[in-house]
């Protein structure tokens, strides 16, 4: 398992960029998950979703 990056997990539930989907986030722990898609959901965006790899999360969704 790859080593997941504090800072960057904390980036990715705070100030997740919403400009384009799929979304990589790299060394983000799958915690975040929940944080994010709860986010997406309140900017308005459908069919959300987010997958966890070893390498961090892939984020999806739709306007």
């Amino acid at each position: 398992m790859g080593k997941k990056s504090f800072s960057a997990t904390w980036r990715a539930m705070t100030d997740l960029p919403t400009d384009h989907f799929p979304l990589i986030l790299p060394d983000v722990h799958k915690v975040a998950a929940f944080f994010i898609l709860r986010r997406l959901k309140r900017l308005g965006y459908s069919n959300c979703r987010v997958d966890s790899s070893s390498k961090g999360l892939v984020v999806y969704a739709q306007r």
